[in-house]
């Protein structure tokens, strides 16, 4: 009892020696934390309540390739975490062996029968891990998981962002095709309309030929947004993974218009320092942290003894009737110390290299964050002033509507030239061209400020 306290107590004393990595992370000078409590939404996509869109999402996240693939390195992660796992434990191996022999005539002056061995035993394993070599190991490749982990995180993000933006663009040409159009349309009217008035003596040839112009200049922008719109669409296609056959048959469906698609979730006056630190790649690169720090206490472990313990406990005997009678049984038990004198340098260099590793994910840490705060920032800045811009535009739009009828009121009744009423198309067409732009950067600006943030927030649990 007296030995079984002693080698305890010895045990536990070279447990306590065992190396631990440190878990602070580095101090950053971040804002000061506000009182807005906000929830992060993964789905934030649906905030723009269009189901087209969200198919779309769904679509891309099920067949997404480069999505299969950070997955699949998860999953091989996930293994090496099992195998990491696996040398805590003692390891348990079972092996059978069955021989006949006959000894050469030539080499025995003895005329020996056929011999026969039977073997059947149970080998252990153990590593006793003393020094936290094996603990950190696993240690590193939990966070090995946890960062490719956040990296898929990361890549979901980034796929659902460029199909929400691209969608958005799709329908930003597709509004302004529809404007060129109604403009195409107008202009035609009105060079219909000039050319009865010339024909009756009422108006000049010059006003003919000035809507002529216009008609053409509005029918020149036809084609550049065809293009555009077939570009995008085969885009998206390949984002979402649609095959061959459906690119060319169906397209991308098409749900809520432009002006629709604006969301009235308010932006939060206030957003906590914590909200920004959930980003899938401040995650990652925390978890890339932990993990060289303990390979560090890995490397400088192997300064030490690796003592392992073997045992084996089995049954032999010359003959398969009596292999389990008594008088069979054999064992053994052994332990094993193995310790470098020298390598040339190797332990140190290998400590050396695992340091030099972690001072660049301390790096890399810091960056995240510092490129986190710089991309929400700038975000929350945009979302500001490209409302005011729609806000402007949506105004001049009003106005030059107005504009356009009081100058054809004008020409119709003699008191003005139709230069007039050509500059108040031109100046309500490319307004309108504008506002539709300035409408596609404000939804492309709150994807932004989401993928700035790591996902949407929660209605319901923002601060205003």
């Amino acid at each position: 009892m007296l030995k079984t306290i002693l080698s305890l107590s010895v045990a536990l004393a070279f447990t306590g020696c065992a190396f631990t990595p440190d878990n602070v992370l580095p101090k950053t000078e971040l804002p000061t934390a506000m009182e807005a409590k906000v929830t992060v939404e993964k789905n934030w996509w649906t905030q723009f309540n269009d189901p087209v869109l969200n198919q779309l999402v769904t679509t891309a996240l099920e067949n997404s390739q480069n999505l299969a693939l950070v997955t699949a390195k998860v999953d091989e992660a996930r293994a090496r975490l099992g195998i990491a796992d696996s040398a805590k434990l003692p390891r348990i191996d079972l092996s059978g062996r069955g021989a006949r022999s006959q000894a050469s005539q030539n080499s025995s002056t003895l005329d020996l029968p056929p011999s026969n061995n039977f073997q059947l035993a149970g080998q252990a394993s153990w590593e006793i891990d003393f020094w936290g070599r094996v603990r950190n190991t696993a240690t590193a490749a939990q966070q090995d998981l946890m960062a490719f982990e956040y990296n898929r995180d990361a890549a979901i993000l980034a796929l659902t962002t460029e199909v929400t933006q691209n969608y958005f663009n799709l329908r930003a040409l597709d509004a302004q095709l529809e404007i060129t159009k109604h403009t195409v349309q107008s202009r035609f009217e009105a060079y219909d309309l000039q050319q009865k008035r010339y024909r009756g003596g009422v108006t000049s040839e010059l006003d003919v030929k000035q809507a002529e112009v216009e008609l053409a200049n509005a029918r020149s922008n036809l084609p550049d947004f065809k293009e555009a719109i077939a570009r995008l669409e085969s885009a998206l296609s390949v984002l979402v993974g649609q095959s061959p056959r459906a690119m060319m048959d169906q397209g991308i469906e098409r749900g809520k218009s432009i002006s629709e698609l604006q969301i009235d979730n308010e932006i939060p006056d206030q957003l906590s320092s914590e909200l920004l630190l959930q980003r899938p790649d401040i995650a990652q690169a925390e978890a890339n942290l932990l993990a060289t720090r303990a390979r560090v206490q890995v490397a400088r472990a192997a300064y030490f003894p690796r003592i392992s313990l073997t045992g084996l406990l089995g049954v032999q005997s010359n003959s398969l009737d009596t292999l389990f009678n008594q008088g069979t049984r054999g064992w053994s038990f052994a332990g094993d110390l193995a310790m470098p004198l020298f390598n040339g340098g190797l332990t140190a260099a290998q400590i050396d290299q695992a340091k030099a590793q972690e001072k660049q994910a301390v790096a890399q840490y810091q960056l995240a964050i510092q490129t986190a705060f710089a991309e929400t920032r700038s975000s929350l800045i945009v979302n500001q002033t490209v409302q005011a811009k729609t806000g402007f535009e949506q105004t001049q739009v009003s106005a030059l509507k107005q504009q356009l009828k009081l100058a054809t009121l004008r020409y119709d009744n003699g008191y003005s030239s139709y230069l007039e009423v050509l500059d108040a198309q031109r100046s309500l067409f490319n307004t309108q061209l504008n506002l539709v732009k300035a409408q596609r950067n404000q939804i492309n600006a709150r994807v932004e400020l989401y993928k700035a943030l790591g996902g949407g927030w929660s209605k319901t649990q923002a601060a205003k």
